[in-house]
């Protein structure tokens, strides 16, 4: 059986301070977010490519100049 306690050097928030804490909380978020945003602004500006391409003359005019 692993030995628990020494995979608990790695981050153990009962033994943290709060302001710690509050910190890698706020770096996660802001983590995600950004993967978030990212994945999803990229995906929208490539379908209005492709719609586009397509033909659709309302997916030209939306698209970033």
């Amino acid at each position: 059986m692993a030995n628990y306690k020494s995979r608990s050097r790695f981050y153990d928030p009962s033994r943290k301070s709060a302001k710690v804490n509050f910190v890698v909380c706020v770096v996660a978020f802001g983590l995600f977010s950004g993967a978030a945003w990212h994945s999803l602004t990229s995906t929208l500006d490539q379908q209005q490519r492709t719609h586009c391409e397509q033909g659709w003359q309302r997916a030209c005019e939306s698209l970033p100049q």
